[in-house]
């Protein structure tokens, strides 16, 4: 086994994990990379190594992207804000680099090792502030549940048998992002109910069942959702509030969701934007606009535009 080597975290790059932070000697041959559109995934093979951040470098830089580690091949042991972690296959590990201290990476009895690497914006995961960073920093289990699938349909991904058009691409990575929101979110949501009773869990389920099917409806608000499902309003914010969120975020989010879905959806390219708006409940071109500008950080004309770019 190639004994494992230090070098530096020293160019931390927003657009892809250990891309420019470890030295071009470090990678071996076959690395792919798979533009999502929302999303990208890169497969990449290691010789065994440790990383380590310059002390210089600590701070909240590229702190807006969740980077997701899934070892195909080997193990990573890996230091997040101080909190230490040890990933192997059948896990996947959720971070971001601004809290990224040291990475060990070890072949366990091969040459290299290879790993998954997901980027997500944080703005499409439907978590914020606190729920967000108890995200960071830890293994989450692939098996079985979200974590399976997850896992499975990143595997499917990986195949370099995969041929994909640029339009099965973005949806594929709207699936994707998905899928991370669901795995990552579980977790936390088991570990922020106190009761986790089995009534207070399907109560959450039919909340947020109930607000998807409604979603077209320009009315819905907290008001409407607690009259609906009969709850207060104070209790229907108190359980989104719990798992840091609150109802009209999720509701916006979700809707903003929708939307840049269809956005990317070359079959509606001539759908116009204020009418796919309308259809996920925005009344208000202008006020769409803003929300759609400060989630993704373009104008959905913008968005549409680039991801047509890439078909």
């Amino acid at each position: 086994m190639s004994r494992s080597r230090v070098t530096t975290l020293r160019d931390w790059g927003a657009g892809a994990v250990m891309s420019r932070e470890i030295d071009r000697g470090d990678l071996c041959a076959g690395a792919r990379m798979l533009d999502l559109g929302v999303a990208g995934l890169e497969v990449k093979r290691f010789h065994p190594l440790t990383a380590q951040r310059e002390p210089c470098r600590a701070g909240t830089e590229h702190d807006d992207v969740v980077h997701l580690i899934v070892p195909q091949h080997g193990t990573v042991n890996a230091t997040w804000s101080g909190l230490r972690d040890t990933v192997t296959v059948g896990d996947i590990y959720a971070l971001d680099l601004a809290g990224l201290e040291e990475m060990n990476l070890q072949a366990d009895g091969r040459d290299h090792l290879e790993l998954v690497m997901l980027t997500v914006p944080k703005p499409l995961l439907p978590l914020r502030g606190d729920a967000m960073a108890a995200l960071l920093g830890h293994g989450v289990s692939a098996d079985g549940g979200m974590g399976g699938l997850l896992k499975q349909f990143i595997d499917d991904l990986s195949d370099e048998k995969l041929s994909l058009s640029p339009a099965d691409r973005q949806r594929l990575g709207v699936v994707l992002v998905d899928l991370v929101a669901a795995c990552l979110s579980g977790p936390l949501e088991s570990e922020h109910d106190p009761r986790s009773s089995s009534q207070r869990e399907a109560l959450s389920l039919r909340l947020r069942a109930y607000m998807q099917r409604h979603l077209h409806d320009p009315e819905l608000s907290p008001r409407t959702v607690a009259a609906a499902n009969y709850i207060s309003v104070s209790y229907l914010h108190r359980l989104f509030q719990e798992q840091g969120d609150t109802v009209s975020a999720w509701i916006r989010d979700q809707r903003l969701g929708r939307i840049r879905r269809d956005l990317a959806d070359a079959a509606m390219a001539d759908v116009p934007i204020y009418e796919i708006a309308a259809r996920w409940g925005f009344g208000q071109p202008g006020d769409f606009s803003r929300a759609f500008r400060t989630a993704y950080g373009v104008s959905p004309r913008e968005f549409r535009s680039g991801t047509a770019c890439r078909s």
